[in-house]
């Protein structure tokens, strides 16, 4: 995605955000939104409502299990009878029943969390005639509050907010220290801060190495392409002049890759439309936070709750869902002991694959995998 020139909205972030949502679905007779009980998802089908003027709009949750046990599908349903939405159809996905492979792409293989089942929901979707699926895609990235926010917070709310904001960041990646760090770094040189950055926020990628589940001699070509990158990035920093809160800002959002349909209906985020985009990033990031709000997830989620009219926020949920066990349980899908193209191919180690235990790393070899079978499919010869 090209680099978007902040421009303010006359009207603010929710008239931007309406207007993103009406432009994507004008010539739409049936407007479906993805919904998983978040508030991104939930401010979308909000003003899918809001914009359907008498056409018919339906939501679409997958039967996920939360890291707490608890389906996601009451959720959903509790939601929208407390924000007034009780007259919306729902539409259930079950993970058990409905898997269905995603739309093959020249492009390359799908990265996205669960690929078959958001394929599922697209072939749901056709179903019932909708002519756009739109999400909340983009919005954590966009929306999110940044690291190292301590001292424009502390400027723009005070010394009490800046505290506030410390104690909900402190469990996150380089927590307090980093916050100091990051107020030290204000005096250093533009390529030492932007390197000091880098060491604090991804201390994992300082010195990256490829996963050893692939293969030689992709493993090296991967490590080595990796390391420009790394220098690329903090060179780009620097070159900006970008304070630390700037730089993980700007890490958060890019580099974003567009991804395309995973089946036969129009997808679409109205948080990843130009006029939004610019909106978003003409917000200053101080005003990303809100320290009056309740909870932690509330307050560093405040720019989405602004998208929303005020009767639905007593409604909300103020803790946020992981689904860290059912991303597991998709890549334990992958036969490592079988037959696969990825290691026939040279591409894959099979002997570190099988010893392999990140979930991460396993999903991706999943969608390599299910690519290189859509490929032959599509007529290609794999030497």
């Amino acid at each position: 995605m090209r680099p978007v020139v902040p421009a303010a909205h006359p009207g603010g972030l929710r008239a931007t955000f309406a207007a993103s949502v009406a432009g994507l679905t004008e010539r739409a007779d049936t407007i479906g939104v993805s919904v998983s009980g978040g508030l991104d998802s939930l401010a979308t089908l909000v003003h899918a409502c809001a914009v359907a003027d008498g056409r018919r709009v339906i939501a679409f949750t997958v039967a996920l299990t939360d890291d707490q046990g608890r389906s996601c599908v009451p959720v959903v349903r509790k939601l929208l009878r407390d924000v007034g939405l009780a007259h919306v159809e729902v539409e259930v996905i079950d993970p058990a029943r409905h898997w269905v492979d995603p739309r093959w792409s020249a492009h390359g293989p799908r990265l996205d969390a669960l690929p078959g089942l958001n394929a599922a929901v697209a072939q749901r979707a056709v179903s019932r005639g909708v002519e756009v699926l739109l999400s909340g895609l983009g919005s954590d990235e966009l929306l999110g509050v940044p690291r190292y926010a301590t001292a424009p917070i502390a400027r723009r709310y005070g010394l009490r907010a800046a505290a506030r904001y410390a104690g909900d960041v402190a469990r996150s990646g380089p927590g307090l220290l980093g916050e100091a760090l990051a107020v030290a770094a204000r005096v250093m040189p533009a390529q030492a801060s932007a390197g000091a950055y880098w060491a604090a926020n991804w201390p994992e990628w300082c010195d990256p190495q490829a996963t050893p589940v692939l293969a030689e001699p992709y493993r090296g070509n991967a490590t080595h392409w990796a390391r420009s990158w790394v220098r690329e990035q903090v060179s780009g920093h620097a070159g900006a002049g970008r304070s630390w809160v700037q730089a993980d800002a700007h890490d958060a959002f890019y580099p974003h890759e567009a991804m395309g349909p995973a089946g036969d209906v129009v997808e679409a985020s109205p948080f990843l439309t130009e006029q939004f985009l610019a909106a978003a990033f003409a917000v200053p990031l101080a005003d990303r936070y809100r320290p009056d709000l309740p909870s932690g997830y509330w307050r560093c989620k405040s720019l989405v709750l602004s998208l929303l009219p005020d009767r639905a926020i007593r409604a909300l949920p103020r803790t946020k869902q992981y689904y860290s066990a059912a991303m597991a349980h998709e890549a334990a899908g992958l036969d490592t002991s079988g037959p696969l193209l990825v290691t026939e191919t040279g591409l894959i180690d099979r002997a570190h694959l099988a010893r392999e235990t990140d979930t991460a790393v396993l999903l991706v070899v999943s969608a390599i995998e299910r690519w290189l079978i859509g490929a032959i499919e599509h007529g290609a010869r794999i030497n």
